[in-house]
């Protein structure tokens, strides 16, 4: 039943640093300050550029950077308090209003029926009303791009969603093929963004699994906070304030994003005071900015994590004592310290600490003890010394000096890693055909639930498996807790997951990975979301 796109949306080590105020030698000119003080936009700087304007067909992290800017959904996350002042963090298991101003869910948990907001309008002056709603679902779905995976909440063959109907120019309803407790988190992604129907009628319309390309590069109407004023692909965007948004004016009225290709300048312009927003920095470039004058350094929780996935297609992987041995062959705390820089938390589990569902009694890290290492790879049977090959991006310094540290900590228990970097051009290739016995794995779920996740990193049936992880019990829990809508019962299942994964050691956890966030004090705003969100940052 299971199906996906890229599932590893967010599989890229994500930081962000705001940083501004700071003398330096950096030449890029300063065109900052107008709300809130400043003398120009709100300047971003972001690691990395969207290959598409297009919410329907928009797949990694980097597609993201300006969705929740250009469109609107049904609903949006929750939020709680960040971690420093004046900071907010969204809350995967809470949900609010955006376009829709309540939702009722069906007794049977199959029908959500929406409420629109009266009165809104697409920047064109087009009505936001129920036909608008189905048109921009619809043609998710019809496209069968990469936001039909996220709609469905990764379902397919069958889909998740049965239809969508207009009840009434202010009521739409959902109707799903079976109960899914996620389907609102499915709601808030960017797949669901309602686009203006006159914009994409104008530019060529709907084609049935095909993108439209003209909507790589220009925005498929505005539903959301910000239009778009000026768009250099690869290079730099330039947001405004959107006069027909529904919801309250940006803090910001303008905001500058540059799309930066390389970490040095990125840290640099940072350190120098040349953007007022940094996404994209490595937690060593983070750190080197605490006690700096110029920054104030947080780490705001995330659903990311550092792992090795072990292919139990290669015969010693297979093992199970073997598994094991390798978990309690890490001082884990000193290597968070060390080559992690000393941000997140050591965790052993199927799912990281800031994932709902998480069990942290059930999901403490191994012990390190590399005598029982040893005893259990004797008993394993496996011969020695170990020998297996450790994948790497490469070109990620943080990466390869985590990789090292493997070498040398397993070097300790007679296992000898050689590790092979891989163009990130051939990363996806060799992910999805198992060409690999290890591989380094930072990130974590596009969308941000322990269903989603284990679709591609446990289920047994999974095509889209690609460690070939399978935990029988787990699997039948997952299954389960996907499709029970009672929180408590769903959470009991989660708990059955955790305990048969642990149990099975199916590959080497490390830890939690946050977003690092760092702000001078013309920062008195800013809410981190797993896709940026600009219009509170001031």
């Amino acid at each position: 039943m299971m199906g996906k796109r890229s599932r590893l949306g967010a599989a890229v080590l994500t930081t962000v640093v705001l940083a501004s105020g700071c003398a330096g030698a950096d030449s890029t000119p300063d065109v900052r300050k107008a709300d809130t003080g400043r003398k120009g936009p709100l300047l971003v700087n972001i690691l990395g550029a969207p290959t598409t304007l297009d919410p329907a067909v928009a797949c990694g992290v980097n597609d993201m950077h300006l969705m929740d800017n250009l469109y609107s959904r049904l609903v949006d996350y929750g939020v709680k308090p960040g971690p420093a002042p004046g900071t907010t963090i969204f809350d995967p298991g809470a949900y609010r209003p955006d376009l829709a101003t309540s939702w009722e869910i069906g007794d049977d948990g199959k029908t959500y029926t929406f409420k629109l907001a009266g009165g809104a309008k697409f920047a064109s002056g087009a009505p936001i009303d129920a036909k608008a709603v189905k048109y921009s679902l619809d043609r998710t779905l019809t496209m069968g791009m990469c936001g039909k995976s996220y709609l469905n909440d990764g379902y397919d063959k069958p889909a998740l969603i049965k239809k969508v109907e207009v009840v009434d120019p202010a009521t739409v309803s959902v109707e799903l093929r079976w109960p899914d407790p996620n389907f609102l988190q499915a709601l808030a992604q960017p797949a669901a963004s309602i686009v203006d129907p006159t914009v994409i009628e104008a530019h060529g319309g709907i084609a049935k699994g095909k993108a439209n390309t003209h909507f790589a590069n220009n925005p498929a109407g505005a539903s959301g906070p910000f239009v778009l004023k000026s768009y250099e692909p690869g290079r730099s965007a330039t947001l405004a304030a959107n006069p027909a948004y529904h919801g309250k004016r940006p803090a910001s009225e303008n905001v500058q994003v540059n799309f930066i290709t390389d970490t040095s300048t990125l840290l640099l312009q940072a350190r120098n005071g040349k953007a007022d927003v940094t996404v994209g920095l490595s937690k060593k470039a983070a750190r080197s900015l605490e006690g700096n004058p110029c920054c104030k350094v947080a780490a705001f929780p995330s659903a990311l994590s550092l792992d090795i996935a072990l292919n139990w297609r290669y015969a010693p992987f297979a093992n199970e004592k073997l598994r094991r041995a390798l978990t309690h062959a890490f001082p884990y705390q000193e290597m968070l310290a060390s080559v992690g820089q000393g941000y997140g938390e050591p965790f052993y589990g199927p799912m990281p600490p800031d994932m709902v569902g998480y069990n942290a009694e059930g999901s403490r890290q191994r012990q390190y003890d590399p005598d029982l290492a040893r005893k259990l790879i004797a008993e394993s049977g496996v011969p020695t010394p170990v020998t297996f090959e450790l994948s790497i991006p490469a070109g990620q310094e943080e990466l390869s000096e985590f990789a090292t540290a493997v070498q040398s900590v397993l070097s300790k228990v007679d296992v000898k890693v050689t590790v092979r970097e891989i163009p990130p051009s051939e990363r996806a290739k060799i992910l999805n055909s198992g060409a690999y016995e290890a591989i380094v794995i930072s990130g974590g779920p596009g969308i941000v639930d322990p269903g989603y996740l284990l679709s591609y990193d446990m289920s047994c049936d999974s095509p889209y498996n690609i460690t070939k992880i399978c935990v029988p019990e787990a699997d039948t829990n997952w299954a389960a807790a996907r499709q029970t809508m009672d929180a408590d019962k769903r959470q009991e299942h989660w708990d059955k997951v955790t305990a048969a994964w642990v149990e099975a050691s199916p590959k080497l956890k490390f830890w939690s990975v946050p977003a690092m966030v760092a702000m001078d004090g013309s920062m008195s705003s800013l809410h981190y979301s797993v896709h940026p969100n600009f219009s509170t940052w001031k």
